[in-house]
Formats: structure tokens, C-alpha cells, sequence
């Protein structure tokens, strides 16, 4: 899915009252975990292929109609079932929130009543920005003039400020509106409080199909979606998305029908999916794989 451009922690707390973390001993905590956690990746490097997708998407003032945002704006601020929701509107042509809810203003600001945006917890930062740019590449790089963008959905969950004190929330965006040349333009978030508050703290995501009704998860384990299978698998996974059998495809590979089936099963270990129907499903939402 689309997301605002991945943030930049202002913690002030803790729930163990660990006294203000300052901006350099944040970033040394950041890069702490990075070296710690291998498959992070670095928050600069993050926001560098944040900006190039973005910059992927060619705006012209004449593809909007301000109308539309406001029927939006006028919707939510007056939806009963979401006035106890904090709910926000991205602009991705302006880069920048169109919307906050009062309840999103309310929920976000410190014991002083200081608004500051949406804080997330130190340790759960890089992997929250690298579910959010995965769920962008998973929608950018797939988009064709015959898909509706605004049926994936993005669900995730992590912790962040509240009224001084980081309580785990579930965030779920989703693409209200692309403009009339299909760029990806106004992004919808809604964030409540997690039931669960209990640890362990861990950052969950999933990408939704909301027509196909297909979920997968976890979506940062396969930010780098190239890299997923190896050129031998991709080229597996091709031929049993063409419903060929297993000796067809050995025949056409020059190998055994035994290591085709080895391939099969690495396909579906590294994919997390139990069969090659939902392996074939999950590497088109990924881009491995034509549509």
C-alpha cells in the first residue's frame, strides 16, 4: 500500500520511564539495530526508495479536481462509526496530511496538549518505514491501467505515543483516490488501540486483496522482492503458474522431475504459503510474477 513518507521518531518517553531520547542517541540506536537485524535496513537508505517511488508518479496540477478531497474530507469528519477513530488523509502529490481527525490530534498529543504527529517507538521505526515503502512497491510496481489500486489494503500494528506513553496500535491504510492519469494521490489511514498491550512489542503487517479476499503477512520479510527466489525458482513458479505438471516442466528445464519438486517446496517455504496456488497468488501481489 501507499504510506507517508516513513517517519522520523520525537519520542519523549517511555512506558518504562526511560528519561527524553535525544536525536543522535536515537539515530546510534537506530543503526544499533540495523547491525543487530541484518534485514533492516538503514532509515537514509529508506527514505532514498521512499522518494523514487514517489518520484515514479509524473502530477500535473490539471489531473486533480479539488472537489474530490473535500467530498472525502466532508465524509470522514462526519462518519459516526469513525469518531472514535484517528483518521488522517496523505497527500501524495503534496506530501503532506490533507486531514487529521480531532480524535487523531487528540489521541497524538502529549500530557501539554502539544500535537506532534504520530511518534513511533525507537525500536519499532525501521521495520514500520520498511513495511510501508514494501506495501508502496507492492501497489507502484504493479499498477497497470486495468487494476484498481484502491482494492490492496495495508494493515500494520507497532507502537507509538499516546499521551506520553507508547501503547501498541493498529494502523490501516488504504488508496482512496488516484488522479485522472492514475497516479496514486490521496491515501487514507485510520489507527485505533491495539486490544493487545501485553508483550512481546513486535511490528505485524499485512497486504489485503479486498477483492480477492487474499492476505499475506509478513510483508516486510520480502522488501526485496528480487532477491525472494532465486532465477531457477522464478522460473518454476512460471511454469506452475501456467498449470504445467511437474515432468513437463522438468522435461523443459532439462532436470529431474525430484528437483523440480525440491524448488516447489523452497518456493513455498520462502513465500510462507502451504500450496502453489497461493504461492502463484502471492508472488503476483509481490511483482515476481506477470499478472
Amino acid at each position: 500500500m501507499a504510506a507517508p513518507q516513513p517517519p522520523v521518531s520525537t519520542a519523549r518517553s517511555s512506558e518504562t520511564g526511560v528519561s527524553p531520547i535525544e536525536p543522535d542517541v536515537r539515530f546510534r540506536e537506530i543503526r544499533y539495530l540495523c547491525a543487530r537485524k541484518l534485514h533492516l535496513l538503514p532509515m537514509e537508505i529508506l527514505q532514498k526508495q521512499y522518494a523514487e517511488l514517489l518520484a515514479g508518479q509524473q502530477f500535473r496540477e490539471e489531473d486533480f479536481d479539488p472537489a474530490v478531497l473535500a467530498r472525502h474530507i466532508a465524509a470522514l469528519s462526519s462518519s459516526v462509526l469513525l469518531a472514535g477513530c484517528a483518521v488522517s488523509i496523505f497527500d501524495l502529490h503534496r506530501c503532506e496530511h490533507a486531514y487529521e481527525s480531532e480524535f487523531h490530534r487528540a489521541l497524538f498529543s502529549d500530557p501539554q496538549q502539544e500535537y506532534a504527529g504520530v511518534r513511533i517507538h525507537p525500536e519499532d521505526l525501521v521495520q514500520v518505514a520498511r513495511n510501508g515503502v514494501a506495501g508502496m512497491r507492492h501497489v507502484f510496481l504493479r499498477r497497470n491501467p486495468n487494476m484498481d489500486v484502491r482494492r490492496f489494503k495495508l494493515i500494520r500494528e507497532y507502537r507509538a505515543l499516546v499521551h506520553g506513553v507508547y501503547k501498541r496500535v493498529t494502523e490501516e491504510f488504504q488508496i482512496l483516490e488516484t488522479d485522472r492519469a492514475g497516479n496514486v494521490w490521496l491515501v487514507l489511514s485510520i489507527v485505533n488501540l491495539s486490544a493487545n498491550q501485553q508483550p512481546p512489542y513486535k511490528v505485524a503487517s499485512q497486504l489485503i486483496d479486498t477483492r480477492t479476499g487474499d492476505s499475506f503477512s509478513p510483508l516486510d520479510d520480502f522488501f526485496d522482492r528480487e532477491e525472494i527466489l532465486t532465477p531457477r525458482e522464478r522460473e518454476v513458479l512460471h511454469r506452475i503458474a501456467q498449470g504445467r505438471p511437474s515432468k513437463e516442466i522438468a522435461d523443459e528445464l532439462h532436470i529431474s522431475i525430484h528437483t523440480v519438486n525440491t524448488h516447489r517446496q523452497r518456493i513455498l517455504a520462502k513465500l510462507g504459503v502451504d500450496n502453489s496456488l497461493e504461492a502463484v497468488k502471492y508472488a503476483w501481489i509481490l511483482g515476481i510474477l506477470d499478472a
